[in-house]
């Protein structure tokens, strides 16, 4: 398998493919990446994760920080509607079937973990800077890839990580020392801690789904939801935020979060985690920095900065080749055939 050969995982997560039976859904040890469904998602999947500090700050009532209230039910609200599509496609079964393993539960703790710390960094600041912050991530993760799994960046995957990574920081205003920022200055550095602390946490859950590619997307994804909303119920059991001023257009806000921002691009990640390589993941998943740029300027007056929109121009163009690339392979088949 291209994304995994020659990669010696921990011996608790050995690939194990799922029982043989009619259901199974075909494995990317068998069948390899398809990378242009990975492409589809990751795209689908960034852009409504771009939109969720729309939906979190009109979730959120004034002067309040819900951000774990908020992934609890996004999670909750995504294991319920993924167990429903298995119910639906008749592949219950494969929940019993399937094994767990230490890289499933942690990248849905530390999934949890992470989408918590992001919604509250996106109210305490800007949405430019707790996005870019959060995309700390998947940097850190392909460098843990490389050190861990052995999987090697081609020169265009550093090029594009280098050039994706340069239009973040000048997208964040990270050179400007905070200039032009719409928050107070005690909540700007609350945000941008919470936002240091969303990127780890991706980090470490990109990386859990480099692991175990042979589960099937949907059974991943129905995990991944529940171990995040025991991860996230935790820190809501130590926070307790308050949610009494929270009105009907509130939970009418957060019940479109969940579904968009949960079920919807959360779902897709992990479906994207199992036919991209870590660099490609990173580097196509910066695309969620450009829209919640734009929508912060559209939704919330914030200002783009000619840096800003010089560093959000350079995402673009790093995406460029990675989605120029060929399938690996593919045309060795062609020829072969």
């Amino acid at each position: 398998m291209a994304l995994t050969v020659g990669t010696p995982p921990l011996a608790a997560d050995r690939a194990q493919a799922p029982d043989p039976g009619p259901t199974r859904e075909p494995d990317t040890a068998r069948h390899g990446p398809n990378r242009r469904l990975g492409i589809l998602a990751i795209i689908v999947s960034a852009t409504a994760m771009g939109a969720a500090g729309l939906f979190s700050r009109m979730a959120t009532p004034s002067g309040a920080v819900i951000g774990e209230s908020l992934t609890l039910g996004r999670m909750l609200v995504g294991a319920v509607g993924t167990f429903a599509v298995l119910a639906l496609a008749g592949r219950l079964g494969q929940l019993r079937r399937v094994r767990l393993s230490p890289s499933v539960v942690l990248g849905g703790v530390f999934l949890g973990l992470s989408l918590a710390t992001y919604l509250s960094a996106t109210v305490l600041t800007d949405l430019s800077r707790a996005v870019v912050l959060h995309y700390i991530g998947p940097v850190l993760a392909t460098v843990l890839a490389r050190v861990l799994l052995k999987e090697r960046p081609g020169r265009v995957d550093v090029l594009s990580l280098g050039i994706g990574s340069i239009g973040m920081v000048l997208a964040a205003g990270l050179l400007t020392s905070g200039a032009g920022s719409s928050q107070p200055p005690e909540q700007e550095t609350l945000g941008t801690i919470l936002g240091v602390i969303s990127g780890a946490c991706y980090a470490v859950a990109l990386l859990c789904y480099r692991y175990r590619t042979d589960m099937p997307a949907d059974v991943r994804s129905f995990w991944n939801f529940v171990f995040g909303a025991l991860g996230t119920g935790a820190m809501v059991a130590v926070t307790r935020p308050d949610l009494s001023g929270m009105t009907t257009q509130n939970w009418a806000w957060a019940g479109a979060f969940f579904l968009i921002c949960g079920l919807l691009a959360l779902g897709l990640l992990v479906l994207a985690g199992k036919h991209l390589r870590a660099a490609e993941l990173s580097g196509l998943s910066y695309w969620e920095v450009v829209v919640a740029i734009g929508i912060g300027a559209a939704a919330f007056g914030e200002g783009i900065s000619p840096v800003a929109a010089v560093g959000a121009a350079l995402i673009v163009v790093a995406m460029v080749p990675m989605l120029a690339r060929r399938q690996p392979g593919r045309g060795r088949r062609r020829r072969r055939a």
